[in-house]
């Protein structure tokens, strides 16, 4: 196999990731408030739930939302206008809130890899944080396409967002590998689009049975042996 492009998922892949709910919502309350909305906590959970809830529905279908449509639609329960300047200022608590640390063998990993194939990044995300972290670090210069599942409206495993990558590389299913940490959505959306699937298997068992790596930090070594290097 010669492979001429390398696709990579985000959390869990390159770097793990969490929030601390309740004090997101706090701050959502607080952002409100001083917009003039007065609205109990519980209440405002309530709805966040309900458009999460909605949410998931329609990700089980393949499809994606961005982060300002669903809180567009909690906003709509609390009978709160929906205007775009409130929603991207939710988004930009987001932002704030959701800690992100890149592993750290990943700096030198994608530049290593940059050298010798063409880059995408994958990832499943209602949010832009993947592709700010990035460029915050200035790794986004490795990539030559980053792809968020809220760019497009849909999300892995729809093999739909891999052919749209491949369109992007400029290369053929066969010519790239996949590498992500979630068997369902990384590896058998890979291979629904004909790409070959490397699994980041971490500390979870799976019935995957093709091939695997402990980490990104091994990938490099592990595409020289698939190049026959």
């Amino acid at each position: 196999m010669v492979v001429r492009a390398v696709i990579l998922d985000f959390g869990g892949t390159l770097a793990d990731g969490n929030i601390d709910w309740d004090e997101y919502h706090r701050a959502i309350q607080g952002l409100l408030k001083g917009l003039g909305f007065s609205v109990e906590l519980s209440r405002l959970k309530r709805a966040i739930t309900a458009a999460l809830q909605r949410l998931e529905k329609i990700r089980a279908r393949g499809d994606e939302l961005t982060l300002e449509d669903v809180y567009a639609h909690a906003l709509s329960k609390l009978r709160i206008p929906a205007e775009e300047e409130t929603l991207g200022m939710i988004h930009d608590l987001f932002r704030r809130h959701f800690k992100t640390t890149l592993y750290p063998c990943v700096e030198d990993v994608l530049e290593k890899l940059s050298k010798r194939y063409k880059l995408a990044l994958l990832s499943n995300t209602m949010s832009d944080t993947p592709r700010i972290v990035l460029q915050q670090t200035r790794l986004i210069d490795n990539f030559d396409v980053v792809v968020c599942s809220r760019d497009l409206g849909i999300r892995k495993p729809n093999p739909r967002i891999f052919s749209y990558v491949l369109e992007k590389l400029g290369v053929e299913a066969v010519e790239a590998v996949h590498v992500g940490d979630s068997v369902e959505a990384d590896m058998e959306g890979a291979l629904r689009a004909g790409i070959t699937s490397i699994w980041i298997r971490g500390q979870e068992g799976s019935m995957w049975v093709g091939p695997a790596i402990r980490s990104v930090c091994e990938l490099p070594r592990f595409l020289s042996q698939i190049d026959g290097d």
